[in-house]
């Protein structure tokens, strides 16, 4: 973990003393009934526990690894711990450690097993670690250093990367030390790997990373595969070619590579290709820009020492060619992510950069929403928070289960004159942002109009300027101060759980005093706080369940809460000793209403029920794990749910109405609120119905080349944006009306918001896409004076005739024709630009520019001052600290 240093650590040190110095006292606000339950017993390790593993289709038995290495068993679900590490070292006749680092379970078949050793040894076991069979890993590599990943289509296949065993942990810092891949098509049998190094003859030198091909076919599995080519045994990996070229992050020597014989022979082969991600159906591949050539072979003909950063290549092919990603930015070097799209079949692309503060340099980032082809990306969402600058995570959050549904959040620039805001170690303004149509737009979340606890009522009464604000990934895994993020989970569609806060405009996110845990069953569209101070939560049964813990800033656990009724009542259990809370486990596919909690032991200084005195130095190191059973506490009260305990819902609007989701409205089951049952183990969620929506404002997001202002799509300057060649070479035709159908979206009637496209790259009518500054537009005028006129009767009707349902469906409608006439001016006005031109050059060689100006708009310094250009925002409650970074071509494509 990552943390603030210097005088930056040392402000956020003064926040936090100040603002949780009353969080111990901090209680959960409502509870169900005065029902006792006795206290939960826990299982004590001699260390802190580092990983958890469900092994077996009945979630019965549970492994646990402590930071000392060792494993643990339990054969009923995690409520009884033995220590088997002996088993492990008689099974071996060497004098060797044993140290457990891993344990992997077959996806398929029950009990069978491989525990991976630190050392030079791992086992596999058929029958849930009872009998071992030792395996001595090929060449002596050992376990600690080690990687793994199992073919998704053969769940006995398994790739290994291994760091050589003449490695030394300084190479990582000089010379980077060389990797060897190993194949095992029997591993949960005897493990017998085969070095691939050695299989290349001499083509390769080391891996650097790798994957299954099949996992580039996305969701879609063997059929996928088999249109693009990609067989079971396939595989796709970065090395490099001899000994000790390899030297440093984004080097020209290290390539990637597909193979479908393990090595022996290369399919095919992209130079200077150093990271890859396969997902969204494709495959992401990064290349620094220092390379002498493209991935075709062909030469590279830019200036290289004027391009730093990388190009980012798609292929849609199993890597038979790859082209460039268009993206309006530079991706430099500090880094970015891939976020796959809800369907599995797109990605956001999050694009990191540097930005100066008065005490420090800030990362933040911008996210680039999926486009077709996976090729053309446009700006979503720019200054994305991080609160720590080595963190891996960005504030950017996929609400799992609920197409289209996003959380982030996002830095904001200080009101002039506004002294609420504190200047201490320079700390940036974060708002929370959602959206609810695949990052085509954005909103503040409203904070709620009723609080459980006026402790979590930060408004002062301005209910309307008042917003929630939600800690996200990166305050989780990073940084010196950890708070819990919102969380969301695929076995629970429409349920969030957030660590945050209220506060008015201006104010944004704050660490110290009033955080709140607050909880939405509605996709995040409402939310009500369910306890005071901060709480780390997981859900059970499919859902139906709500766990939640004392988070460590507020102080030790001395009991653990439930809901079965999505946080309106909790129930407490009882601890029998405290524990500072680490967080909440549940089997993978949540459907059991049984968790465990694991943490570390605490002194009694904090708490009274910790389990150590205030000077005992085994305090703090010793790992303690509780498991809670809901149904075993609660027995007959919570029987199995019948037909009747079920209900559909949809994320609704603003108005209350259903909300089309990319294009449908979607119903989701779910258990009612107050039906007292649970789903059960063997419950099978059914499929969202789907119900097709007209195509309205809300279904499109702004095409390559333009950006959101206000509601409208403006066009960048075009000599500032770089060649994007599926644009240049007429394959994808730009709108004219600067929008396009957001990723995923299936609307009807896209003519009512995109006049000139089919919202996917293709002009009205099909063939080649015409100039973007010619062709027919006979009928606009006509159509512009019919829409006036019918404009004046339906205002006529709207006001005076219509009822409140028929005003809702207007206001929806209404939605379609402001896009629509926005489209038909943008052509208009791209006519008379075009008019002009000529007029202009007739009469001595007057221009009027294209534009991307207008209001709404900021200048801002970035990291190299010469590339700053004009960035729209979206209104003033968005206006971000930074714009993103410039527009400039890719990889020398311009």
């Amino acid at each position: 973990m990552g943390g603030r240093t210097g005088l930056h650590a040392l402000a956020w040190a003064l926040v936090l003393a100040c603002g949780l110095a009353h969080a111990s006292g901090r209680e959960l606000l409502d509870t169900c009934d005065s029902q006792a339950f006795a206290p939960l017993k826990p299982s004590k390790f001699e260390s802190k526990v580092s990983g958890v593993e469900w092994v077996g289709a009945d979630d019965q038995n549970v492994f646990v690894v402590t930071l000392q290495n060792r494993i643990w068993r339990s054969k009923d679900g995690g409520s009884n711990f033995e220590d088997i590490t002996e088993r492990f070292k008689a099974s071996i006749k060497e004098e060797e450690p044993v140290a457990i680092v891993r344990v992997v379970a077959h996806q398929t078949t029950p009990g069978a097993t491989i525990f991976i050793g630190a050392g030079v040894y791992s086992w596999v076991s058929k029958d849930f670690g009872e009998t071992l069979t030792p395996v001595k890993h090929p060449g002596g590599f050992k376990g600690a250093h080690v990687s793994v990943r199992a073919n998704r289509l053969q769940p006995d296949w398994m790739l290994w990367l291994a760091k050589r065993p003449d490695c030394h942990t300084l190479d990582d810092y000089q010379i980077r030390c060389p990797l060897d891949l190993f194949v095992s098509k029997t591993a949960f049998v005897d493990l017998k790997l085969e070095n691939l190094t050695a299989s290349s003859a001499g083509k390769i030198a080391g891996f650097v990373d790798y994957d299954w091909g099949v996992e580039a076919c996305g969701k879609q599995g063997r059929e996928a595969c088999a249109a693009l080519g990609i067989g079971e045994e396939t595989v796709f990996a970065t090395m490099f070619e001899k000994a000790g070229d390899w030297d440093s992050s984004w080097d020209p020597d290290v390539h990637f590579v597909r193979s479908d014989d393990y090595f022996r022979s290369m399919r095919s082969k992209v130079q200077c290709g150093n990271q890859f991600e396969l997902l969204g159906s494709s495959i992401y591949l990064a290349v620094s820009n220092k390379c002498p050539v493209n991935p075709d072979g062909s030469k590279r003909t830019f200036d290289k020492s004027g391009l730093p950063g990388i190009t980012l290549y798609t292929s849609v092919n199993g890597a038979t060619e790859f082209q460039a990603a268009c993206l309006p930015v530079l991706i430099k070097q500090e880094g970015y992510e891939l976020l796959e799209t809800h369907d599995g079949k797109g990605t956001v692309i999050i694009v990191d950069y540097l930005v100066r503060s008065t005490m420090m340099m800030m990362r933040v980032s911008s996210a680039y929403s999926a486009g077709p082809q996976h090729q053309l990306f446009s700006l979503s969402l720019n200054s994305i928070y991080r609160q720590d600058a080595t963190s891996a995570a960005s504030d950017f959050m996929r609400v799992e289960g609920v197409p289209g549904v996003f959380i982030a959040n996002q830095m904001a620039s200080r009101r002039e004159g506004d002294d609420s805001i504190s200047d201490l170690s320079d700390r940036p303004v974060v708002y929370t942002r959602m959206t609810f149509n695949g990052g085509g737009t954005w909103q503040n979340i409203k904070a709620p109009t009723k609080f459980n606890s006026q402790k979590c009522n930060r408004c002062g009464g301005r209910s309307d300027d008042c917003y929630l604000h939600l800690h996200g990934a990166s305050s989780w895994f990073f940084g010196s101060v950890q708070f819990p993020s919102v969380y969301s989970h695929p076995s629970s569609p429409g349920l969030l759980v957030g660590t945050g806060n209220v506060a008015s405009q201006g104010l944004g996110l704050e660490d110290g005093d009033g955080a709140c845990t607050w909880l939405s069953y509605d996709g995040g569209f409402s939310w009500t706080d369910v306890a005071e101070g901060t709480f780390i939560y997981e859900y059970a049964d499919w859902g139906g369940v709500v766990v939640m813990g004392r988070h460590e800033l507020s102080g030790p656990a001395d009991e653990v809460l439930f809901s079965v009724d999505y946080g309106r009542c909790w129930r407490r259990v009882p601890l029998e000793s405290a524990l500072t809370l680490e967080n909440i486990r549940i089997e993978p596919d949540g459907q059991r209403p049984k968790v465990l909690l694991h943490g570390r032991a605490c002194r009694r200084s904090a708490h009274p029920n910790c389990s150590y005195a205030a000077d005992d130095t085994r305090a703090t190191l010793e790992g303690v794990v509780y498991a809670l059973d809901v149904k075993a506490l609660l027995g007959d009260k919570l029987p199995a749910c019948s037909a009747s305990d079920y209900e559909q819902w949809t994320v609704p609007n603003d108005d209350r109405t259903q909300r089309c989701l990319l294009g449908q409205q979607m119903s989701f089951t779910r258990r009612r609120q107050d039906a007292a049952c649970l789903n059960g183990g063997d419950y099978k969620r059914p499929v969202p119905t789907n119900t097709s929506c007209a195509c309205t404002a809300a279904d499109v997001e702004c095409d390559w080349g333009w950006v959101r202002d206000d509601g409208k799509c403006t066009r960048l300057p075009e000599d500032k944006l770089p060649t994007c060649p599926r644009v240049q070479d007429g394959s994808y035709y730009v709108s004219g009306s600067g929008f396009r159908l957001v990723h995923g979206d299936v609307c009807s009637g896209v003519d009512g918001v995109i006049p000139d496209s089919d919202g996917q790259g293709n002009p009205k009518g099909g063939g080649r896409p015409p100039s973007r500054r010619h062709g027919g537009r006979s009928g606009l005028f006509t159509a512009v004076m019919v829409a006036a006129a019918l404009a004046g009767t339906g205002a006529a009707w709207y006001h005076f005739a219509a009822s409140s349902g028929q005003r809702a469906a207007a206001r929806e409608v209404g939605g379609a024709a402001a896009a629509f006439c926005a489209g038909l001016w943008a052509l208009a006005a791209d006519a008379a630009d075009t008019a002009l031109a000529r007029l202009g050059a007739r009469a001595g060689g007057l221009r009027f520019g294209g534009g991307g100006g207008g209001g709404g708009g900021a200048y801002a310094p970035v990291e190299d001052d010469e590339l700053s250009y004009f960035v729209p925002l979206e209104s003033d409650e968005a206006r971000a600290l930074v714009p993103p970074q410039p527009p400039v071509a890719p990889g020398g494509l311009s």
